[in-house]
């Protein structure tokens, strides 16, 4: 039986933050409806077949903007239509301005038990610049909702060099949440996205983004800060507590199984990649005619294999075994790829003990330029 992660895409916002490109459409209850159905039908496609689901993720968008008679849908259908593991990990993103007990109430009940949070900041001006559809008090209001209902395993999503965003008001926004004890961070570094309106604000010089001192002060006092509550990380973004880490974003950085369901959504098994139509009618429609939504489909050659599963795999703290990818692909990356990194660690951005190669410190900061060496 092959062990997967699902992805579920909800694809609507109340409004699109001003520094997100993700495929997203604006809340439209008569479409939510119609969308639901063609998901229920597309996960139901799978019924019976040979998959045991280890995670499941629900992710946006603003999945928390869906009915809870949606959500509760949902959940039942992919109950009915799969095997799950015993010791399943089930997350689903909130937007503090989505979510209330009630939604968080019935989402423990349907069995999730991972919650994560895009707080990004409590700082209004800040808030403001993102263009964030909730207050900092309402953020973490969400948070100790989370806490009081129940939920043990807590994710909560920051940004940091946000325009005008100062290293006391990031500390500020990074206490207000360290108080409540999450179990997991995930911390972010502003990018300004082409075509998004902070991008177009950048480019008119409408906004003066944070000075490269500041942003790496901040990232290296933010890995100190979270590390003294017990906050590790273990993915170049990622911090958790000891075996609070997010198992479904493991299977993706680890080159593992996963299926995607709804507009855009991605799918990996074995050297198979394919996605969905992005077009959200076109994907109800579709599923109306009783037709799958997968419109691309490509086959990964062992090389193309082995060049994602070090980068992806870079991104972690546990690196890449070069033997593991030998294993899986055939490929002797280590041959291959010798003096690529060779060169790395005569810069100081790698390091390599036995077969295994990992980013140090400085590699962290630079990760982009690691991974381009291996493209």
């Amino acid at each position: 039986m092959n062990r997967v992660a699902l992805y579920i895409h909800i694809p609507f916002c109340i409004k699109k933050c001003l520094y997100c490109d993700f495929h997203s459409f604006r809340f439209d209850l008569s479409l939510i409806h119609r969308y639901t159905r063609a998901l229920i039908k597309e996960l139901k496609l799978f019924l019976n077949t040979d998959y045991l689901i280890k995670t499941i993720y629900l992710g946006g968008g603003t999945p928390s903007i869906l009915p809870v008679e949606s959500i509760e849908e949902i959940v039942q259908t992919i109950y009915g239509s799969f095997k799950l593991d015993d010791s399943l990990e089930f997350t689903i993103e909130v937007n503090p301005g989505t979510v209330d007990e009630e939604k968080l109430r019935l989402y423990k009940t349907l069995g999730i038990n991972r919650i994560s949070i895009g707080i990004q900041s409590i700082e209004e001006e800040e808030l403001k610049i993102l263009g964030r559809i909730h207050s900092g008090k309402e953020a973490l209001e969400a948070l100790d909702t989370a806490i009081n209902v129940g939920f043990t395993n807590i994710n909560v999503d920051l940004i940091y060099g946000i325009p005008n965003q100062t290293l006391e008001s990031w500390r500020y926004t990074l206490q207000e949440v360290l108080r409540r004890n999450p179990t997991h961070m995930s911390v972010y570094g502003l990018m300004y996205e082409p075509g998004t309106p902070l991008y177009k604000a950048l480019i008119r010089n409408r906004i003066k983004p944070m000075s490269e001192d500041l942003e790496v002060e901040i990232f290296n006092e933010t890995q100190e800060v979270l590390s003294t509550y017990g906050l590790r990380w273990y993915e170049i973004s990622n911090y958790a507590k000891d075996g609070y880490e997010c198992r479904h974003n493991l299977t993706y950085w680890r080159g593992e199984d996963y299926l995607g369901f709804g507009p855009s959504a991605h799918s990996l098994v074995g050297n198979t990649r394919y996605s969905n139509t992005p077009n959200i009618k076109a994907y109800v429609e579709l599923l109306d005619r009783g037709k799958s939504p997968k419109i691309w489909e490509e086959r990964l050659s062992p090389p193309e294999r082995a060049k994602e599963l070090i980068i992806l795999g870079l991104r972690l703290r546990e690196g890449v075994s070069l033997c593991d990818v030998y294993r899986r692909t055939g490929v002797d990356v280590g041959r291959i790829f010798s003096e690529n990194i060779e060169r790395l660690i005569s810069y100081g951005l790698l390091y390599k003990k036995d077969d295994r190669i990992q980013l140090t410190e400085k590699g962290r900061l630079l990760g982009n330029l690691v991974f381009e060496e291996f493209y």
